[in-house]
């Protein structure tokens, strides 16, 4: 089932899950995942943000974050998909990824983004996002750090 995130829903567990994938940083995953779900909580915000999670037998299995891009004709950018290593290769990202563009294409998207490192270690993650129909718009090296860079994809929706 995939759900809205909910007050009730543990910040630290979602922060966990997104550290158990281990594309973070030590206390990266609390900085960038944990203060956009306190401000989430918070309605602090604004229109247009978004967080689910997909739940089986009350446990969360993974959760995704996306808003609109302001100054755009109706431009979503999905910021956060993660799934815990248990139950990847299981279907849990492709059933959000599926949940995902619905839900933005009922909101009117033209376009749904999906931005990742250039890393080796997110290779497969972005042979993914091409198997889901995403095209690769291109890489702005060293975008992150220093021989980090960051890959855009892009879907148009509607």
């Amino acid at each position: 089932m995939i759900r809205p995130v909910a007050p009730t829903d543990s910040k630290a567990s979602l922060v966990a899950l997104a550290a158990s994938t281990g594309i973070f940083q030590p206390g990266e995953a609390e900085m960038l995942l944990g203060e956009t779900l306190d401000h989430l909580y918070a309605n602090a915000l604004g229109d247009h943000h978004y967080a689910f999670v997909s739940v089986d037998d009350e446990t969360i299995n993974g959760w995704v974050y996306l808003s609109i891009m302001k100054d755009t004709d109706r431009v979503w950018n999905l910021w956060w998909i993660g799934v815990a290593p248990g139950h990847q290769g299981k279907g849990v990202g492709r059933r959000l990824m599926e949940f995902v563009q619905a839900f933005v294409r009922q909101q009117g998207a033209r376009i749904l983004l999906v931005e990742t490192s250039a890393t080796d270690m997110l290779a497969k993650t972005r042979a993914i996002y091409t198997r889901w129909g995403f095209t690769n718009c291109g890489e702005i090296p060293d975008f992150y750090a220093d021989g980090e860079g960051k890959v855009t994809f892009w879907k148009r929706i509607l």
